[in-house]
């Protein structure tokens, strides 16, 4: 990448925001290599294992209600009943904003998805999915990294910000030889005008020659990077595109997605976007229209619906949110009113190119007999077959055959996706 000073960077990035204001880069200003217009997948991790089974109910099953007493989710019209998805099946009640993208076939659910692994470990589960390696444990670098390592050529090595991690530790999806920048929090930006008043911003001290042969130079070069691409996003950020009247929820996810959203209408070229939800694991007092699950829910809803309306319709047909956790839970409910660590778990699509208005994966109903291990949701899709579906059909990704560690998807595809 282009090294080049503080001077030279806030002239660069004034042109590029007068750009905008002028209206001289729409939506396609920074087109791919075939001309076609920039695809942004935003991932988001559900960390501690999301259930499956609130999130989208299978009211209709009569072995829904008797095996979770306290914590089913009542059928359509009912007090605090689903949202209704067709095909007995709801979404959970908080979840109205994305209910109406569904309904705007924006919007769809992938049930009894997940890893073929057997740990229940949440710290190992989200390993194997991120590298999209279950049980490998030699494989280091993300599939996401991975992805943008092998397709950076031509125009993109001239993006300045191809991948962005919307919180201050880098999943390890993203983790590779492709740099990508993690957003630090707020106290650690303020460190950046310290680092730079003791470390410079790059240029030659004292008369001395760089040696980029020194492990330390090399450090310091790589902090100077870091923060020259961080100068970059605060410019973005406070002078791109605002909400535009959109309201996002004030929370954590909220102000994830709203500068996502921020970064993507200025059209710098982000290709991979991630976003972290922490506080899945509901061992205890789990609830149904109120509690922490309806509160989460309700979170992740308002944020995903407020980003589609913030990007307009027109945008988010080159924009595709995909969630993921790494682990769905018991079936049945435990005795402190919530549920154990279990298998099959849920993903959850949004976007213009998404065939939404459908649910998608294998459902084999709650009885025992159809169950992992007498107590789990099984998982029928592995979860690299929608992370091949989003490589190829979304991405247009061709060099797949060696792509995924040890596996070469042996199911048809899905087909949540519609054909670019």
């Amino acid at each position: 990448m282009t090294d080049f000073n503080r001077r030279d960077f806030l002239r660069a990035s004034g042109a590029v925001f007068g750009a905008l204001a002028t209206g001289r880069f729409g939506l396609n200003a920074f087109a791919d290599d075939k001309g076609g217009a920039v695809k942004t997948v935003v991932v988001l991790y559900m960390r501690g294992g999301a259930d499956s089974l609130s999130l989208v109910a299978p009211y209709t099953d009569a072995t829904y209600r008797k095996i979770r007493p306290t914590i089913a989710v009542p059928p359509p019209g009912a007090d605090g009943g689903a949202l209704d998805l067709g095909g007995g099946f709801g979404l959970h009640p908080s979840m109205k904003g994305l209910h109406a993208l569904y309904k705007k076939g924006m919007f769809a659910p992938i049930l009894n998805v997940g890893s073929p692994h057997p740990t229940r470990s949440h710290f190992d589960a989200q390993d194997f999915m991120e590298y999209a390696a279950p049980g490998v444990r030699t494989i280091t670098e993300g599939w996401l990294n991975r992805w943008l390592t092998a397709t950076n050529e031509g125009k993109r090595k001239e993006v300045e910000l191809r991948a962005l991690a919307a919180q201050p530790l880098l999943p390890r999806a993203l983790r590779g030889q492709f740099p990508v920048l993690a957003v630090p929090e707020d106290r650690a930006m303020q460190a950046m005008d310290a680092f730079e008043d003791q470390y410079g911003k790059g240029e030659k001290k004292d008369g001395m020659e760089k040696r980029p042969d020194d492990p330390a130079e090399r450090i310091l070069g790589a902090g100077q990077e870091t923060i020259r691409k961080l100068r970059f996003l605060q410019d973005i950020l406070a002078k791109g595109e605002g909400a535009g009247g959109v309201k996002y929820p004030a929370t954590s996810l909220g102000r994830q997605f709203q500068g996502i959203a921020q970064v993507i209408k200025a059209g710098c070229g982000l290709e991979v976007a991630a976003a972290d939800y922490n506080g899945w694991d509901h061992h205890a007092k789990q609830g149904v229209d109120d509690g922490q699950m309806a509160e989460m829910l309700k979170n992740v809803s308002e944020a995903l619906s407020a980003f589609a309306e913030d990007l307009g319709e027109a945008r988010m047909k080159d924009v595709l949110v995909l969630t993921m956790s790494e682990f769905g839970r018991t079936v049945a409910e435990n005795g402190n009113n919530g549920t154990d660590h279990g298998h099959g778990g849920i993903m959850l699509a949004l976007g213009g190119q998404v065939d939404g208005g459908k649910i998608f994966g294998k459902w084999t109903g709650l009885e025992p007999k159809s169950l992992y291990e007498d107590r789990d949701m099984p998982v029928h899709t592995d979860f690299r077959l929608p992370f091949t579906e989003v490589l190829s059909t979304f991405l247009g990704f061709t060099k797949l055959e060696k792509f995924f560690p040890d596996w070469k998807p042996q199911a048809p595809a899905l087909g949540f996706l519609k054909k670019a």
